[in-house]
């Protein structure tokens, strides 16, 4: 014996006599639990500092008083058998190591079966601590990596009296696998049986356990697709039934060649018909774990590739049978992103494929049922399995095409699958909720506005594919287009689609388009990365591009608001417009023409998502053309935008998008088109004549009008902000003469005129012959021509007069509106002889409102304040461009005025009485007031009055209008009277002492001697 061994057995001999005695001690109640625990804590420390120098000999004087210990298993607190083990496990790996006897080995399976969780009369594991069950299954596998399975057979096999034993230990180790109590229990059991069926090298006895093991493995797996399995068990049990499959069928247990299985019997007796019943079985439990190729953890997917290589490159001829499910799985777990380093993997499946011609064919067939499949599985609209099948046939086009595999018989049930497939998507999408924008939400102008800068990078919205959860659909969809478009099968599945896009309808035309686009985009992207290495010109022919953009052309000349045809059908069409301007970019300005006005016509769709759609496509094409932004590409392109709507107005083409295109249109070009607009106005006018009864359109039409109307009063903004006019001069009012203005007006004579005194008075003169006046000439008298631009503002105005008597309320405010943008222009550009015609026709339109007796005519009758106002306002300008021309015309109406002023008054005062003055001066009815109070003050200021018409202005203006402190009313009735204006504010002076105290109170007479002063009563 060595110093190292002698010293070793020094230090185990103490702790080993003290834990015999207390352990004997202990089975007649003469020791305690901690006792045992003090010495096994001892005896463990001694174990580990002394294990290297331990043999055979010592782990057996070691085991003499652990043997005390687990004949008092029962008695034993778990921590004590816990440490027991411990010890056991020491003495195994590091005493007897592959000495064991067979009887000691036999022994120690039997207890340690026990301990883990049964006996030989009782399997099942019942009460059994999960420390002490995962330290004896540890225990176990010691056990077999230390050989006990050799020492307990002969040099032909396991003994067939030990049979039983092994049979009961696997049966404990499989049972901890199933129903262990915790994870790191099934873990060990796991260790154990890897262990077992590694030291067993007896085939024969190995195939007795394995439909068992096989089976619970299986159970345990196929459990784990729909439970929560602890992923380390799943990974587990996966590499213990590779091993067990390459250990049983693999190449050391059958022959190499299926003939030669076929003929002769295995290596060790196992014959053809025992071979095909375990491989039909297999094939069996195989296809029940195959789901786990879509387990979230990524360790588990690893183990499950490894197990479907290990059957093809070891079990290749036994298990036949399994390899469409192996490849299968495979595939499956080479897409995507499913398993980690996966090019390393895809790489591994190729070199397996390569190596056998045979499984190419087996992929065939396995894309030709996915191929069919697809259909089924996209109508059933659930996303994960739609992304799987996806993916799959991804992965089997690129393998395919990798290994140079024909595919051209699968080309038209391709396209058409696909057809299908994206179909049912579309089917499916159109039952969910559109949102629709409410009429007149926003205009076309506004639309543009408000769209980002070209320079910024945008992108459409999913059409089809609009769910978050169906976007990795989409995707996945897009990298199979992308690897059909790289295969051989790329150029027939092109023309295809291209020929379904004319003979398909409904949801395939929709999918067909589709389809085309995402391969049009893929081809574009790689034609624009090679045009930064080559120098490839834009002229490229594309003849799938450009069947796409025929169509999508075709498909937007029709009108946006045709129900038969799908809105999605436009919003793909509005993405082939977009990507062939990104295609063509600067040469795509010529194709405008066409393109231009459909995609603005869809900017004023009710449709939110095909409104979008337009938004998008115009920056995308106003970047492509090399335009700042959207505006500058319609202001640039205004003729085709002109010719565009000219064509639909002279078909009579009512759709509002036309109008609406054309408002956006004026207000971003401004007054520079309205010259270019008169065969426009003519076609509204011709369309107005016909479908007046349309409030809706005629609304429409007329905010174009306006529109221009106003946009043209914008290209002389100096004239009419400083006010110049060719109206007449306003009407000074009447002022009687005064002393001071006697004697001012005789000294003005006086110095005009100085008489000498003493000189004779001059004689009368002589009356000077009449000399012949010239004739006129022809530019005195005849006013200069109008400018194009005010000839069709003038032309606007006078027809709008037709209309005025419509009965729809808004549309009257709108006419008036009209009018009052329209009068300032006309009165500062144009000459009296032409202004003041037309504003003697407008008056008795614009007054009807008013003043009319008609219910239908007069807003007061009708209670339409808003109307009231917009015809206050437009009467307003009237009165301040005519000046004294309408005073006679003012001097008739005046009586009919009084009555509303007092009647507008009169509301105003009552809802200031509910309200309170700072509410109510916010209110309608105030605005309607003060319009008023502002139409008799311009009336003063710019027509004049008589003084027949001074009692009702005073008797307007005196009232509300003067007591509010207003300078501009006090400052007008200054100017007509201002005797009467201080008579008036001392009888409300006096009035209001009257009234305050309720007493008459007179007022204080001056004292001047000389002089008595009368009473005064106001």
């Amino acid at each position: 014996m060595d110093d190292g061994r002698v010293k070793a057995f020094r230090m185990l001999k103490p702790p080993c006599v003290e834990l015999s005695q207390v352990a004997l001690q202990y089975k007649v109640n003469k020791s305690t639990p901690k006792d045992l625990l003090r010495c096994l804590d001892r005896l463990q420390e001694t174990l580990q500092s002394t294990g290297r120098f331990l043999d055979s000999k010592l782990a057996d004087y070691v085991f003499f008083p652990l043997s005390h210990i687990f004949g008092e298993s029962k008695r034993l607190p778990s921590r004590a058998l816990e440490l027991a083990l411990e010890c056991l496990r020491i003495l195994i790996v590091q005493g007897w190591r592959a000495r064991l006897s067979s009887e000691v080995g036999k022994q120690l399976l039997i207890l340690l079966a026990f301990l883990a969780g049964g006996s030989a009369t009782d399997a099942k594991s019942k009460d059994v601590d999960e420390d002490v069950g995962a330290i004896a299954f540890d225990c176990i596998a010691s056990l077999f990596q230390s050989s006990v399975a050799s020492s307990l057979g002969t040099p032909d096999g396991v003994k067939p009296e030990n049979i039983p034993l092994f049979g009961h230990v696997i049966t404990v180790i499989l049972d901890g696998i199933s129903n262990g109590p915790a994870t790191k229990v099934r873990l060990a059991a796991c260790s154990a049986l890897k262990a077992i069926v590694d030291d067993i090298q007896d085939h024969e006895a190995l195939r007795n356990f394995f439909p068992g093991i096989v089976s619970c493995l299986t159970k345990v797996l196929s459990s784990g697709t729909r439970s929560k399995t602890p992923y380390k068990i799943l990974e587990a049990c996966t590499q213990g039934l590779e091993q067990v499959l390459c250990k049983v069928l693999g190449k050391a247990a059958f022959p190499s060649t299926r003939s030669d299985l076929q003929a002769t019997q295995g290596a060790d007796g196992a014959g053809k018909s025992w071979l095909e019943a375990t491989a039909n079985q297999v094939r069996m439990a195989l296809s029940s774990i195959a789901p786990l190729r879509y387990h979230d953890r990524q360790e588990v997917r690893i183990a499950l590739f490894s197990l479907c290589v290990s059957v093809f490159t070891e079990c290749r001829q036994t298990l036949t049978n399994c390899a469409p499910v192996m490849v299968e799985t495979l595939i499956a777990l080479s897409s995507g992103t499913s398993i980690g380093g996966n090019k390393q993997r895809g790489q591994q499946l190729q070199q397996l494929l390569a190596s056998d011609s045979g499984l190419l064919d087996i992929v065939r067939e396995t894309l030709y049922d996915s191929i069919m499949a697809l259909p089924r599985v996209m109508e059933s609209n659930d996303e994960v399995k739609c992304r799987r099948i996806i993916e799959q046939l991804s992965v089997t086009f690129r393998i395919l095409s990798a290994q140079n595999v024909d595919l051209g018989a699968l080309n038209d049930l391709t396209v058409s699958n696909l057809q299908s497939s994206v179909a049912a998507m579309v089917q499916a999408s159109s039952t969910r909720t559109i949102s629709s924008l409410p009429d007149g939400s926003a205009e076309v102008g506004q639309i543009l506005q408000s769209a980002p800068s070209s320079l910024e990078q945008r992108s459409f919205a999913p059409v089809i594919f609009d769910a978050t959860s169906q976007s990795r659909v989409m995707v996945g969809l897009q990298v199979l287009l992308g690897q059909l478009q790289s295969s051989t099968m790329s150029t027939a599945l092109q023309r295809k689609l291209a020929d379904s896009l004319r003979t398909t309808t409904g949801f395939e035309q929709i999918g067909s388009l589709w389809l085309m686009l995402q391969i049009a985009e893929k081809s574009s992207i790689q034609d624009q990365q090679a045009k930064q290495w080559l120098d490839i010109p834009n002229d490229d022919f594309d003849p799938v591009k450009d069947e796409a953009y025929s169509f999508a052309l075709q498909i937007l000349e029709k009108s946006a608001y045709d129900e038969a045809v799908d809105w999605r059908l436009q919003a793909l069409s509005l993405e082939v417009v977009a990507l062939q301007a990104r295609s063509q970019a600067r040469d795509f300005r010529p194709e405008l023409v066409d393109a231009l006005y459909p995609i603005l016509e869809r900017m004023g769709s009710s449709n939110a998502a095909l409104q979008q759609h337009a938004v998008t496509c115009l920056t995308l094409v106003s970047n492509a053309c090399g335009y700042p932004s959207a505006s500058e590409l319609v202001t640039d392109n205004a003729d085709y935008l002109v010719n565009a709507i000219a064509v639909k107005l002279n078909t009579f083409d009512i759709s509002p998008q036309a109008s609406e295109v054309m408002l956006m249109m004026v207000r971003l070009c401004g007054s520079a088109l309205v010259p270019y607009l008169d065969d426009l106005i003519e076609s509204i006018f011709a369309i107005l004549a016909c479908y007046h009864g349309y409030p809706r359109l005629v609304e429409s039409l007329f905010e174009v009008l306006k529109a221009i109307v106003e946009e043209a009063g914008k290209s002389s903004p100096q004239a009419i902000e400083s006010g110049t006019t060719t109206a007449p001069e306003r009407r000074q009012p009447y002022k009687p003469t005064t002393i001071a203005d006697l004697i001012n007006r005789l000294q003005d004579m006086k110095e005009s005129r100085p008489l000498e005194i003493g000189s004779p008075p001059p004689s009368p003169p002589r009356e000077p012959e009449p000399e012949p006046k010239a004739p006129p000439t022809s530019n005195s008298e005849d006013p200069p021509p109008l400018s194009k631009t005010h000839s069709l503002i003038h032309t606007i105005t006078l027809q709008t007069t037709h209309h005025l008597s419509t009965p729809s309320p808004a549309l009257r405010r709108l006419l008036l509106t009209l009018l009052a943008s329209s009068l300032p222009t006309l009165a500062t550009q144009t000459s009296t002889d032409t202004f003041l015609p037309l504003l003697a026709t407008l008056w008795p339109h614009i007054a009807n409102h008013l003043f009319s007796s008609s219910p239908s005519s007069s807003a007061l009758r009708n209670n339409d304040l808003p109307t009231l106002l917009a015809a206050l306002t437009t009467l307003t300008i009237a009165c301040k461009y005519g000046g004294s021309f309408l005073l006679s015309r003012i001097e008739d109406a005046l009586p009919s005025l009084l009555p509303l002023y007092r009647h507008l008054e009169g509301l105003y005062l009552q809802e200031e009485k509910q309200l309170g003055r700072s509410r109510a001066s916010r209110s309608l009815k105030f605005r309607c007031w003060d319009a008023c109070v502002g139409l008799v003050v311009v009336i003063v200021e710019y027509v004049g009055i008589t003084r027949e018409m001074e009692d009702g202005v005073f008797e307007m203006l005196t009232g509300e209008a003067l007591g509010r402190g207003r300078e501009v009313v006090r400052e007008c009735l200054e100017g007509i009277n201002a005797d009467m204006l201080w008579l008036v504010e001392e009888g409300r002076e006096w009035k209001g002492k009257q009234d305050d105290g309720g007493e008459r109170r007179w007022k204080e007479k001056p004292v001047v001697k000389g002089w008595e002063f009368k009473d005064v009563e106001f």
